[in-house]
């Protein structure tokens, strides 16, 4: 097998894989219901573009942003203009859930955009690193956003 062989197994394989966590279809299918959607992702069109069909869930999102097609890669807040112009809101209408303090957190502290951090691990937060909400299982926030609402 060549190394052409090998790259091409693994980009297939990549681009037609989606492995869901606990709880993120419940979660998805709940925030579909009663949010716009959208994805903002520093990766390559293609493959988020393959991957969310093959998992079947690119129907619930509104708006798929990837830095490879728009030419900004988060922190820079170009890309977080780019979503809010495509979902049609403005930065104090949106939560960003995202798992990185490096692309995701900076991108949307300097984009004016509330921040949930996805800290699956359970990493300690340093400095002045306060996002507006923090959550450990995808579960966790629809209980957050269930309590906003009410």
């Amino acid at each position: 097998m060549s190394a052409a062989d090998v790259t091409s197994t693994y980009w297939e394989f990549f681009c037609n894989t989606c492995h869901f966590e606990k709880g993120a279809l419940e979660t998805l299918r709940w925030a579909h219901r009663n949010y716009k959607l959208g994805i903002l992702s520093n990766g390559i069109g293609e493959a988020q573009h393959r991957r969310l069909k093959s998992g079947d869930i690119d129907h619930y999102f509104d708006a798929v942003i990837v830095s490879d097609e728009v030419g900004y890669w988060k922190p820079d807040p170009k890309i977080f203009h780019v979503a809010l112009e495509k979902l049609n809101l403005r930065h104090d209408e949106v939560l960003f859930v995202g798992d990185s303090l490096r692309d995701d957190y900076v991108g949307a502290l300097n984009s004016g955009v509330d921040f949930c951090y996805y800290n699956r691990n359970g990493q300690k937060l340093e400095g002045d690193v306060r996002p507006t909400y923090m959550i450990k299982e995808l579960s966790e926030l629809v209980v957050q956003l269930k309590s906003q609402i009410m």
